[in-house]
């Protein structure tokens, strides 16, 4: 590809990306950092290195807040806001993401933009 395409299909993956993440915010009326600490959790839930094998290996608040580098206490605040909002659970070793399809739907869009770096 030439810079030009590439620099259109970047465009249009930041369209796509951003029409997809406000949509998630308004629906679940979350704001930025709840929204990137959702995806993180995500992320620390499901490791791949342990793949094919697949497990939920629950997150402490010390391991999101070092991954997303934001400040335990704001983290615990965040946490706590979605799990009223239904979207995390918390267990006696950490917090997994109870809405499995909208982590999904929100780690679909990197699987997007790792398709334009090939």
């Amino acid at each position: 590809m030439n810079d030009k395409a590439e620099l259109i299909a970047s465009a249009r993956f930041a369209s796509r990306f951003f029409r997809v993440f406000i949509s998630i915010r308004a629906k679940y009326n979350l704001d930025y950092d709840e929204l990137i600490i959702f995806f993180a959790l995500g992320r620390l839930n499901f490791d791949p290195s342990q793949a094919p094998m697949m497990f939920v290996k629950p997150t402490n608040i010390v391991s999101l807040a070092e991954f997303v580098c934001i400040p335990r206490e704001t983290l615990r605040r965040k946490l706590v806001r979605l799990e009223e909002k239904d979207l995390v659970h918390r267990t006696s070793y950490g917090f997994v993401v109870k809405d499995l399809m909208l982590w999904r739907r929100i780690s679909e869009m990197g699987h997007l933009g790792l398709e334009l770096e090939a």
